[in-house]
């Protein structure tokens, strides 16, 4: 511990964290219930997966305390802003036998879940030691994690053999970690929780029409802002969701050349963050850009080429109405949106190269020819234009898109079951 300190104090970074990790803490007491999920999430990607697993067992209401862990400074936030309330966010403890003895006596979990590829040893070995039920949830391994854990295949084995269970992403991962050593019957392939993007009915649609599931929804939205911007058939529209401070000027370039060459083509810019909007439509109107705001539209046809989203919770639904979509923070080193959100309605996003948060994403996208990346403007405009001059290529790579999207559908709900089917399996008191 002495060494930890020392560096902590040379780098000139806070101590208060590293307490924590060592299993200084003091736990709720009393806990809400007898039994505790504990979640272990390295950094934000993980986070973002833990949150869909427990809003899905809110939903069930299943009763049991959340503990979230995290490893790195960026997870701990992004799990203190979006779990404030619902889990107890700790940071990990250092994979040391005595930490983690620590932590498990303070915590009592009844069920431990690793999310992604945290294969702590000493961790698993000790929840299994104290049969604390363990699940691999979210599970993968890229080509270097496998490729570096099979020159250890024999200690590795024994490690990924303490899962009572295990979900991963993709048939690829399952085939990595049985590679690895973990037996057959225990591992399911259940698609990424974080991209199971449930289609719910947040439009209000037209009179007479009844809110309905599946395809019929999907395409009463559709329908629905069709209807609502006043497009023409088959008008191609160009969506810019989750836009940052600097991309939208750059949009408005690539937007000028590409409405040269495709006629009537509508641009419809949604900045992330809707308090930016003001600083929006007064440099616009300073440049003498005309536009629309979404709020605005009624239905009727307009001149204005422009719309500007001005209302939270419309994005995700809107780009089932995109020929050509964008996704923002990504030209600009913000680490990107959910490119998963287009991908669903069969768009395959254009992004640029700050992708960090949604990596995986980009990965799956991006290896089966579903999501392209653009360096700037100029690659922008050249994609759409390329796409808008083939459009049998363009249609195929939105099918790649919404088979991917779609594979993570009913991802939450099925590792939710494999959650709430081991806190079954337990007796209501066997904590520790």
């Amino acid at each position: 511990m002495p060494i930890f300190v020392t560096c902590r104090l040379i780098t000139r970074k806070p101590l208060t964290d590293l307490w924590q990790r060592f299993g200084v803490f003091t736990p709720p007491h009393p806990w809400n219930h007898p039994q505790r999920l504990w979640f272990h999430a390295a950094s934000v990607g993980e986070v973002q997966a833990a949150k869909a697993l427990i809003t899905t067992l809110r939903q069930r209401d299943t009763r049991a305390d959340i503990i979230v862990s995290t490893v790195t400074a960026q997870g701990y936030l992004a799990a203190t802003k979006q779990l404030a309330g619902v889990a107890l966010c700790l940071y990990a403890p250092i994979d040391l036998p005595w930490v983690v003895e620590r932590f498990i006596n303070k915590l009592t979990p009844s069920v431990y879940i690793c999310l992604e590829t945290e294969l702590w040893p000493n961790t698993l070995r000790l929840m299994r030691d104290h049969g604390i039920t363990t699940l691999l949830l979210n599970g993968r391994l890229s080509e270097n994690a496998f490729r570096r854990y099979s020159k250890i295949s024999d200690f590795m084995r024994q490690v990924v053999r303490c899962f009572n269970a295990a979900s991963v992403i993709q048939r690829l991962d399952r085939e990595r970690y049985l590679a690895l050593g973990l037996e057959p019957e225990k591992i399911q392939v259940h698609g990424n929780a974080k991209y199971d993007q449930h289609l719910t009915p947040i439009v209000s649609l037209p009179s007479g029409q009844q809110e309905t599931r599946g395809n019929e929804h999907r395409a009463s939205v559709i329908t629905h802002y069709q209807c609502l911007l006043g497009l023409k058939p088959h008008q191609r529209v160009f969506i810019a969701g989750s836009t940052h401070s600097g991309e939208e000027a750059l949009i408005l370039e690539a937007f000028r050349t590409l409405a040269t060459a495709i006629p009537d083509l509508v641009l419809i810019v949604a900045p992330r963050h809707l308090e930016r909007l003001d600083k929006i439509m007064t440099d616009w109107r300073g440049q003498g850009i005309h536009f629309c705001l979404l709020s605005a539209m009624t239905g009727s046809r307009h001149e204005k080429p422009i719309i500007l989203v001005d209302q939270m919770g419309e994005l995700a639904n809107l780009y089932s109405i995109a020929t050509y979509v964008f996704c923002g923070g990504s030209l600009v080193d913000r680490g990107g949106h959910n490119i998963m959100e287009p991908a669903f309605w069969g768009k395959p996003p254009l992004f640029g190269p700050h992708m960090s948060d949604f990596n995986d994403a980009r990965s799956m996208l991006e290896g089966q020819d579903a999501g392209f990346l653009v360096q700037n403007t100029q690659e922008l405009v050249a994609r759409i234009l390329y796409f808008h001059h083939h459009h049998d290529s363009y249609q195929q790579a939105g099918q790649r898109a919404a088979t991917i999207a779609l594979a993570q559908q009913g991802s939450a709900t099925r590792q939710a079951d494999i959650i709430c089917h081991a806190l079954d399996k337990r007796p209501h008191n066997s904590t520790l």
